[in-house]
């Protein structure tokens, strides 16, 4: 923060956004003061549940002249929390690939995609737990970031299916997310109920017509349910996500109206727009 207010005195910028305010929510808003000649905007990615990370985040927010979110879901708990200066501009989608609405699959088994660094909050163990009891034909695909399961602990739980297993745990760059992406039929995250957040796989699966299978909690239950874009599960429940893939394998999700306007809103030209309102609000 010491570094930065030496640029602000440089620069004297219009506004000053924090990018990732989930990452300095343990400092409790310390800092933000010396900042207060620019405008100030704080984008926090997830919501953290405790007392103290409300705290935190009241205090930055008291500072600041906006703070975003990226779904409905967190926007109106942090609301909850007596903050009126929040924002909600939802995740867009950046790939240049025309999207499916046709809803039917493209290959035979259909291929689940299980995308992103393999953190623990992600549950990937959840899926492959899942995926033991099903017997009808399925193809996955583990892509990402080898974080908390590694490759052992992944060829290890898929013994049983592993000629239908394709790993791929190194950083995506950009054309291998998007060929990943393409590639697949159903995108399965098996998230844990301490995360609580958008999700950056889910928007691109949605923005390419893909079938979404996520929990039924927090933003991505909701979001889910209220775009038509897929089949929620039980959090955490390996048997409820079990039942969940062997129904999204006989049914593909055929894009209404309402999934088709999800798949529009997530343009990047609207994700600039709400952001630059946000900003002429502020200097203005």
């Amino acid at each position: 923060m010491k570094e930065l207010r030496g640029i602000a005195v440089e620069e004297k910028p219009d506004i000053i956004h924090f990018l990732d305010g989930d990452s300095i929510m343990r400092h409790l808003g310390r800092g933000f003061a010396r900042f207060r000649d620019s405008g100030i905007v704080i984008t926090f990615h997830h919501l953290f549940k405790g007392k103290m990370r409300e705290i935190s985040m009241k205090r930055m927010l008291h500072y600041a002249d906006a703070g975003v979110v990226h779904t409905e879901n967190i926007l109106h708990q942090i609301e909850s929390f007596g903050c009126d200066n929040v924002k909600c501009v939802p995740y867009p989608c950046f790939l240049d690939t025309v999207p499916e609405t046709s809803g039917a699959y493209r290959n035979e088994p259909p291929i689940l995609l299980a995308l992103g660094g393999t953190r623990y909050d992600k549950g990937l163990d959840i899926l492959l737990n899942a995926l033991k009891h099903i017997d009808i034909p399925f193809r996955l695909i583990i892509a990402g970031k080898s974080e908390h399961f590694d490759e052992t602990f992944i060829r290890n739980c898929t013994e049983k299916y592993r000629d239908s297993v394709e790993i791929c745990l190194h950083f995506l760059d950009d054309e291998e997310i998007k060929r990943i992406l393409e590639k697949s039929d159903i995108i399965v995250l098996p998230y844990r109920k301490i995360f609580d957040g958008a999700s950056g796989p889910m928007c691109e699966g949605i923005y390419l017509g893909k079938t979404i299978i996520g929990p039924a909690h927090g933003s991505l239950g909701e979001m889910i349910q209220k775009t038509h874009t897929g089949y929620t599960f039980e959090s955490e429940n390996a048997e409820s996500l079990s039942e969940c893939i062997e129904y999204a394998l006989k049914n593909p999700c055929i894009y209404d109206e309402i999934a088709l306007q999800a798949q529009r809103s997530l343009d990047p030209k609207l994700f600039a727009e709400k952001y630059m309102n946000i900003y002429h609000a502020i200097i203005h």
